[in-house]
């Protein structure tokens, strides 16, 4: 059996897998199920079904790709999770893919498919089901015009403003939060998109792999990039309840 890449992602509003054949880009399998709930119960499961099909086997993969946000806290940490588990039962790299990146892909390869070119400027808004957006500008080859950062609307619009000034051709906005308000009435071009495509994010991933072996350098880690802390706050005492405190932590009479 051909080496091949497990591609995981959890990041946004769906549970997508992938397994695609490192030597050719072909991707074997994949499902994707948009899933506002119960991810946690339906990853694992998606995961062997996925393989079953592909008739991939934990021997056969060289390596395990997960997306590591922005997006939602609790499905980075789901997809990374499972990715280094595996990763640790397999001995195989686990490597990470930003949102941002996969976002792109997903654009480039719907670009391609109806024969149109790179916009030289792409505005990548992803969704924080808060009242801001996570946001990063990219040029047509994917490489970042800023950090990624979590902006206000107006924030944006002002952001959206100054690219369209300073950067040549049409201003393409992508991304799950691409509809935003507050940038109509701009000159740009709006291409809306759900969460990452699967079988552009597998052959994302095998371009990593292999610019990754090519250049003799490590994989990209597969470390969380959240922007913003989680809603949830450590409680006073650190969660430990009253009676199992220390007696350091036990407060004065």
């Amino acid at each position: 059996m051909m080496g091949a890449v497990l591609v995981l992602d959890c990041s946004a509003a769906a549970v997508s897998v992938g397994i695609v054949a490192l030597e050719t880009g072909v991707l074997l399998n994949a499902d994707s199920r948009l899933m506002p709930r119960g991810q946690v119960e339906a990853l694992l499961p998606i995961i062997a079904a996925v393989q079953r099909a592909a008739g991939v086997a934990y021997p056969d993969l060289l390596a395990i790709a997960a997306t590591v946000g922005p997006g939602s806290f609790t499905g980075i940490r789901l997809g990374l999770a499972a990715a280094r588990g595996i990763g640790l039962a397999t001995g195989r790299p686990v490597f990470g893919i930003g949102s941002f990146a996969a976002t792109f892909a997903t654009l480039a390869a719907e670009l391609a498919l109806n024969g149109a070119p790179l916009p030289e400027t792409v505005l990548i808004l992803l969704e924080t089901k808060r009242q801001d957006v996570f946001v990063q500008a990219v040029d047509a080859a994917g490489g970042a015009l800023m950090e990624p950062q979590v902006l206000a609307p107006d924030a944006v619009r002002a952001l959206a403003e100054r690219l369209l000034i300073e950067r040549p051709g049409l201003l393409h906005v992508t991304g799950d939060a691409a509809g935003l308000p507050a940038l109509d009435g701009l000159a740009l071009e709006r291409v809306p998109s759900g969460p990452p495509a699967i079988a552009a994010l597998a052959r994302y991933a095998c371009t990593v792999w292999a610019v990754a072996q090519a250049a003799g350098g490590g994989l990209p880690p597969a470390s969380p990039l959240y922007l913003r802390p989680p809603d949830a706050a450590i409680p006073k005492g650190g969660g430990i309840l009253a009676h199992l405190r220390p007696s350091s932590c036990q407060p004065a009479l």
